[in-house]
């Protein structure tokens, strides 16, 4: 199942237009060296917080930040359910290519089905509130099927060694390589067209040559993936909708 969030507070902030109701979570960090302020995948206000660092002056922070609150939550994206997602958008990724979609609700146990040979997937789960987490639960389980075989198969291709694949439900990113040769994927990778699912597999197998980001490592991306720069611009944009599914309301 997709990480539970954390609860957030609510504080109330003074911006130009008037009083502004906002949520917000305090998350301590040992890499912190200042107070920084963000938005986080349900439009609550982050402050990220030095390890030994006030909370009081992180909100008095806060506080005095109303007007860029205001602004960025304007034009912030409203978070969307998964379900809608799908709806809209009703295609999932995985093993090379993509799959047509079918979302409904059952009574009985959550359950998804696909197939290579058609291309097509079936996910069904319960109605109301629990909608959400039980169809993430369902996606998270297709990438914990799907993202394995495609990082062995393209690492195959190159003629790399994997250590591990593990799928998890990353913050931020959408991917990571360890030094032991684990390579972590974030499970909404299977929502990315697929050829975006690919480029991110190819990112971390780079890295089992080049564990940095130096012209080398560029130069070999692009020798897996020759499209890598418009598919790195088109992952910053997919991103940004992409990374707040999954999250809860």
């Amino acid at each position: 199942m997709p990480a539970r969030e954390a609860p957030c507070e609510m504080v109330t902030v003074e911006t130009a237009r008037g009083p502004l109701l906002v949520p917000y979570e305090v998350r301590r960090s040992a890499r912190a060296r200042r107070i920084r302020l963000s938005l986080g995948p349900r439009n609550q206000a982050v402050l990220s917080v030095p390890a030994r660092g006030s909370v009081r002056e992180a909100l008095r922070f806060l506080q005095s930040q109303g007007d860029w609150l205001e602004r960025h939550l304007r034009a912030a994206p409203a978070p969307t359910g998964l379900d809608r997602h799908l709806t809209r958008h009703p295609r999932l990724s995985g093993l090379g290519r993509e799959f047509a979609v079918e979302v409904n609700f059952t009574t009985a146990r959550p359950f998804y089905i696909f197939s290579e040979a058609s291309g097509e997937a079936v996910f069904r789960f319960p109605a109301g509130e629990k909608a959400e987490a039980a169809l993430g639960g369902l996606l998270r389980e297709f990438a914990e099927e799907v993202l394995p075989r495609r990082v062995l198969e393209l690492a195959g291709r190159a003629g790399l060694r994997v250590g591990r694949v593990s799928v998890r439900d990353q913050g931020t990113r959408w991917g990571s390589c360890s030094a032991r040769r684990v390579i972590s994927l974030n499970w909404r990778l299977v929502l990315l067209p697929a050829a975006l699912h690919d480029y991110v597999i190819w990112h971390e197998l780079a890295h089992l040559t080049e564990m940095n980001h130096s012209t080398h490592y560029w130069n070999l991306l692009r020798a897996y993936d020759p499209k890598t720069d418009a598919h790195d611009r088109a992952l910053t944009r997919a991103g940004r909708e992409l990374m707040r599914l999954g999250r809860g309301s």
